[in-house]
């Protein structure tokens, strides 16, 4: 699914990210420039969707460590 319309990135290319660069601790904003290919955000409705899928994806690493 597009998660920015304006920049044209998918959830599939976050995760791709999260998981090939899992030990950086990336942050949102980070994730963000990686994936638009260095642009900024225009209409900024993504934003959300991207910080709540980093965090996800951290609380998901948090989770198996503990087990």
């Amino acid at each position: 699914m597009y998660v920015c319309i304006c920049n044209a990135f998918t959830d599939g290319a976050i995760k791709k990210l999260l998981n090939e660069r899992d030990q950086e601790r990336l942050k949102p904003g980070e994730v963000y420039k990686a994936c638009s290919g260095g642009e900024n955000p225009r209409c900024c409705k993504c934003l959300q969707t991207v910080k709540d899928m980093v965090s996800a994806h951290y609380a998901e690493d948090q989770d198996i460590q503990a087990a």
